[in-house]
């Protein structure tokens, strides 16, 4: 992150179609927090936790975080860090981005699929990996460049068979995944 981000709640509505990355970071004097990156670059803080934030995004879309974890995890055959698709083009893939400094802190932030290029060794001898992601950049991920690009290949999994149970595109979607304004 180069120059300190404005901390701030946005409403989802203004920002989920150019959605990026959310990301768990520390912040002095603030805590747990969120880095929330989108498409174009842009960024801000938001005070509350990875958690809460996603579960706003969730609720935009009137998901059901739980019963989709369920049933997608299923299909991959994890019960963990299983992707979330939350419409026929938002597909939020989960990946360790950093460690805990107390034991209820997340350590887990999501990526927008559709925008992640390509996984690189970290180089740093730790197994670690970065994820290259259109227009953010490298960002770290503390797990290896192949449970990464697993992530990725069960992300588009449960993208297919979220858009096959939503028939062509979802209910407000054109066949293409783009929203469409009603």
């Amino acid at each position: 992150m180069g120059e300190m981000a404005d901390v701030r709640v946005e409403r989802v509505e203004t920002f989920v179609e150019q959605l990026a990355m959310l990301q768990p970071i520390y912040k002095q004097g603030g805590g747990d927090m969120t880095r929330v990156l989108l498409c174009d670059g842009s960024e801000w803080l938001d005070p509350r936790p990875v958690r809460v934030v996603l579960k706003e995004i969730a609720r935009h879309f009137t998901v059901d975080l739980t019963a989709v974890r369920e049933r997608y995890g299923e299909i991959i055959g994890k019960r963990l860090n299983v992707p979330l698709p939350l419409s026929p083009y938002l597909v939020l893939t989960p990946f360790k981005m950093r460690l805990p400094r107390v034991q209820k802190d997340g350590t887990t932030g999501y990526v927008a699929n559709r925008l992640i290029d390509g996984v690189r060794d970290s180089g740093d001898g730790t197994g670690a990996c970065r994820l290259v992601v259109e227009g953010v950049g490298e960002v770290a991920c503390l797990q290896s460049a192949e449970f990464a690009e697993q992530q990725m290949r069960h992300a588009r999994i449960v993208q297919t068979f979220y858009r096959e149970r939503m028939g062509a595109g979802g209910r407000g979607y054109a066949s293409g995944g783009v929203p469409v304004t009603l």
